[in-house]
């Protein structure tokens, strides 16, 4: 079974015409790395057992179809994955008069689990690695401080009172996952 690990880092709530800085927790998931085209193609060579030229042509091939299939207007089904699709950024107006391409912001896309998929998310295990207070919520760069108790009183785990962290990695995680490689 698969393990995510999360934070709860403290956030501006409301930045609202107020002098004074509301704030709260907010859970977020570790993110270790990103895993690139290349780690991606080695894992998939080793669970699939196609040797490695084969499915890098392959993702290229997909990567390039997907490609050309969302930038064409079209929905994308990956099989037990999701969808894919391109939604609008665009202004709201309130009269035909002032619609069109001018209410235009920016494309998106957007990207639906699949059933499957979505019932593995239910199954997944959870696990606090921290409660991070930010040093100061008004600073441009924020940077975390451990807090050692979570609200039942209990000491968490691995933490230094003095523990601080710049925003990008709050409370570390390192580059690999403790749940390891995926493999088969």
């Amino acid at each position: 079974m698969s393990t995510i690990v999360l934070k709860s880092l403290e956030q501006n709530i409301n930045y609202l015409n107020s002098k004074t800085v509301a704030s709260g927790y907010k859970l977020y998931p570790v993110r270790y790395t990103t895993i690139g085209g290349e780690e991606l193609i080695k894992t998939i060579t080793k669970n699939s057992y196609v040797p490695q030229a084969f499915v890098s042509a392959s993702v290229c091939g997909i990567v390039e179809a997907l490609e050309n299939y969302l930038l064409n207007g079209h929905s994308i089904e990956l099989p037990g994955f999701g969808i894919f699709s391109l939604s609008c950024e665009c202004k709201t107006v309130k009269t035909p008069e002032n619609a069109g391409l001018s209410q235009f912001r920016g494309l998106n896309i957007n990207f639906r689990p699949s059933t499957e998929l979505k019932e593995k998310l239910q199954n997944v295990d959870l696990e606090l690695d921290g409660v991070w207070k930010c040093l100061d919520l008004t600073a441009d760069e924020k940077v975390y401080q451990r807090f050692n108790q979570n609200p039942d009183g209990d000491e968490l785990p691995d933490g230094d009172d003095d523990e601080t962290v710049e925003p990008n990695n709050p409370g570390g995680g390192g580059n690999s996952n403790p749940g390891g490689d995926f493999v088969g």
